[in-house]
C-alpha cells in the first residue's frame, strides 16, 4: 500500500477526507472511516480477518460469537473459525488511517487523541507482526508482496474492463444493429408467407452478414481488418472501439496471468480480500474516475461511428 503523505493536508490517503477534530472527549471510530470498525464490537479493528461472505471482522470478537451460534453475523450463513483468513489489506488501511490520524492530533495540539491513535497503532501493528510470522512471510515476502500487488491491480482493472463491456453492449450503436436485424428479419419472415418463399430464398442466397455480427467482429477481433472501401473516419472508429476494449481486458488478462503463475490459490484468496476495499479506493480516485469516464465516452462514441458506416454500406447493398 501507498505510504501515508504528508501531515499538512487534510485530506486523507487516497483521497478520501478525514473526519474533522471536534471532540474533546474523543472516540478513534469517531474520526476513522467506518468500514474500520468491527460489526461486532463496534471498536477499529486490531487483527481484521474476512469470512467467505466478505465480511470483516476483529478476531477476538467474531471467535468469540462463533463459539455461542456458528454462523456469520451479517450473513447469517454457517461459518466456521477455519474458513477466516487475515484482512492484511484491511489492516494497512488501518495502520494509514492511524498514522494520519495521530499526525493530525500532534499538529493540532490534541495530545489525548494522538496518545490514543498512537496506542492503538502499536497494537495494530504487533498484532500483524504475529500473523506475519506465524504464516512464514518472512521467507517469501517477495513473492507475497508480488501477488498482493496483481491482486490489487486485477481489481481496478476489472472495474475497468467490465465497465466498458457494459458500455459496450448497451451502446447506441449495438442497440440500432440489434434494432435493424430484428426489422430485416420479421421482414423476411413476413415475405416468406406472403409470396410463397421467393423472396426469402432471394435474400438468403445474397449472403448479406447480420449488422450485428459484423459490429462485433470488426470491434473485438483484432484481426479482421475494415473493408477497403472504407475512409479514414470508419477505419478510426474501429481502431478507437478496439484500443478501449484491450486497454482495460489486456492488463486485466496479464495481470490474472501472472498472479496465478506466482501462486493461483494464493492469487485467488488476496483477490477476494482485497476487492471491497479496492473498489471503494478505485471509486475514490480522481484520476481512475477520469479514465473510466474517458474510455467509456471513446467507447460510446466510436461504437456508434462504426453502426454508422456498417449502416451506409447496409444502405448501399440495398440500392444493388
Amino acid at each position: 500500500m501507498a505510504a501515508v503523505a504528508g501531515t499538512a493536508s487534510d485530506e486523507g490517503v487516497h483521497g478520501r477526507k478525514m473526519p474533522p477534530l471536534e471532540t474533546e472527549d474523543p472516540e478513534l471510530e469517531d474520526h476513522l472511516s467506518q468500514y474500520l470498525v468491527c460489526p461486532i464490537s463496534h471498536r477499529v479493528m486490531d487483527l481484521p480477518v474476512i469470512s467467505p461472505s466478505g465480511h470483516s471482522y476483529e478476531r477476538a470478537s467474531i471467535l468469540e460469537w462463533l463459539a455461542r451460534r456458528p454462523v456469520d453475523p451479517l450473513s447469517l450463513r454457517p461459518l466456521a473459525p477455519s474458513s477466516l483468513y487475515a484482512n492484511r489489506a484491511l489492516q494497512e488501511e488501518i495502520v494509514e488511517q492511524l498514522e494520519r490520524l495521530a499526525s493530525r492530533a500532534a499538529a493540532a495540539g490534541r495530545s489525548r487523541l494522538e496518545s490514543l491513535a498512537r496506542a492503538k497503532l502499536r497494537r495494530v501493528r504487533d498484532a500483524g507482526a504475529i500473523v506475519a510470522r506465524a504464516e512464514g512471510e518472512g521467507s517469501e515476502g517477495g513473492l507475497q508482496r508480488l501477488i498482493n500487488r496483481c491482486a490489487v491491480c486485477s481489481a481496478w482493472w476489472g472495474l475497468l474492463a467490465w465497465e466498458q463491456v457494459l458500455v459496450f453492449t448497451t451502446s447506441f450503436g449495438a442497440l440500432l444493429c440489434l434494432i435493424l436485424d430484428a426489422s430485416a428479419f420479421i421482414r423476411l419472415r413476413a415475405s416468406a408467407l406472403t409470396s410463397n418463399g421467393a423472396i426469402a430464398r432471394r435474400a438468403a442466397s445474397a449472403g448479406r452478414q447480420p449488422l450485428l455480427a459484423t459490429f462485433l467482429r470488426l470491434a473485438m477481433v483484432p484481426g479482421v481488418s475494415p473493408p477497403g472501401h472504407w475512409r479514414w473516419p470508419g477505419k478510426l472508429a474501429v481502431a478507437a472501439l478496439r484500443g478501449a476494449l484491450m486497454l482495460s481486458v489486456g492488463p486485466l488478462c496479464l495481470t490474472f496471468a501472472f498472479g496465478g503463475a506466482l501462486s493461483l490459490a494464493q492469487f485467488v484468496r488476496r483477490c477476494n480480500e482485497v476487492r471491497a476495499l479496492e473498489f471503494e479506493r478505485a471509486a475514490q480516485s480522481r484520476w481512475f474516475v477520469r479514465t473510466l469516464q474517458a474510455c467509456s465516452a471513446v467507447t460510446g462514441i466510436s461504437s456508434f461511428g462504426l453502426f454508422m458506416r456498417l449502416y451506409w454500406d447496409h444502405r448501399e447493398w440495398g440500392r444493388k
